[in-house]
This record gives structure tokens, sequence and C-alpha cells, in this order.
């Protein structure tokens, strides 16, 4: 999980470089919209309409043989991106973070610290996976969005290539299956 912590680090820090224009709430105490210096607003909290810890069944689990890692995957970063949700392992295999998060796909397209690999449609919802742009080893980590109201759904994968079941294939082939299975979990709204 260190490459998911990793990933997640850089962009909670100034990795996301979105530089963040204002977040507040309006006269009733709703939280407002965070603006980004692009013009690309993120929503105040991540999505809630759907729990990675609670919402994903166990023979879903069970078919990637993924156990909880145990440790806490609510993140709260920089520049009002969040992150809630739940990691998971598979034994000699990968490792993934699965979170709803307030960060959409423009938001992460328009950020030249990442590479967009790959765009994809997943159960009729836009997706894509990224790498950051300095990553020396782009088979063994991806991190992976699915489109949802108000940010995405983010798989974050770590698969070493030390791994013996899996660290022979590419990172983000297995994030695509993975979501090809949780994305139609999602609510419409």
């Amino acid at each position: 999980m260190t490459a998911v912590r990793a990933i997640r680090g850089m962009m909670c820090g100034a990795g996301i470089a979105l530089l963040v224009a204002g977040c507040g709430t309006d006269s009733e105490g709703t939280a407002t919209p965070v603006t980004t210096t692009t013009g690309l607003p993120i929503a105040a909290e991540a999505p809630s309409s759907f729990d990675p810890c609670t919402d994903i069944p166990p023979e879903i689990l069970a078919s990637e043989s993924l156990v909880p890692d145990g440790l806490d995957s609510n993140v709260d970063g920089g520049q009002g991106i969040k992150w809630r949700g739940c990691g998971y392992v598979a034994p000699d295999s990968y490792a993934v973070g699965i979170t709803t998060t307030n960060l959409t796909l423009p938001v992460v397209r328009d950020n030249d610290r990442f590479v967009v690999r790959h765009e994809y449609t997943v159960d009729g919802r836009a997706a894509m996976a990224v790498d950051a742009a300095d990553d020396p080893d782009v088979r063994a980590s991806c991190t992976f969005y699915v489109e949802m109201a108000g940010g995405s759904l983010e798989l974050s994968m770590d698969n070493p290539a030390s791994n013996d079941k899996t660290g022979h294939l590419d990172t983000c082939g297995l994030a695509l299956g993975l979501a090809e299975k949780v994305a139609p979990l999602i609510p419409d709204a």
C-alpha cells in the first residue's frame, strides 16, 4: 500500500496543483463547491451515495481475494480534496484503496502531474486510468477513476513485480477488471 499512499499523498500535497480559490458555506451552513484556479470546481465533500466499505458485497471481494487492510482510508487532503472509503489487499497480489473522492475526471485530466493512460466507459460511466507523470514503473501502480455525481470512485492500486499472483500483470488492467465489478453498484444519483 506504500505506492497507493504515495499517490494519494502527492495529490494531497502539491501534486494536484489546483490552488483552491475558495471554499465556504452559504448563509444556511451548506458547504459550497471549491473552485480551482483553472476554473474547474470540486464539490465540498466526497460523494456519499456509495460507501466502498459497506456497499461492495462479500462475493465481489472474495472473487478478487480481497480482505480489508485495516488502515484508515478516509483522508481530508489539502486544497479541499477528500477521500472516503477502505483499503483492501489480496495476498501475493495487489493492494487497492477504494474510495469516493470529490475529484472529478476533468480535474484529474487537467492536472499536468498526471498522465492519462487510457479512457474507458465502465457500466455506462466515463472512466480513466492515470499514472503520476514521473512514475518510473507505470506497470506497478495505477489510479483508476469512475465518474460519479459530485466526484468519482477512485481505485488506487499497487501491484509490485514481486507479487507472485499478479506482479507480471499490468496494474491498470487489474484496476479496470475490478472497476467493472464495482461500478454497477454505484447509484445513479
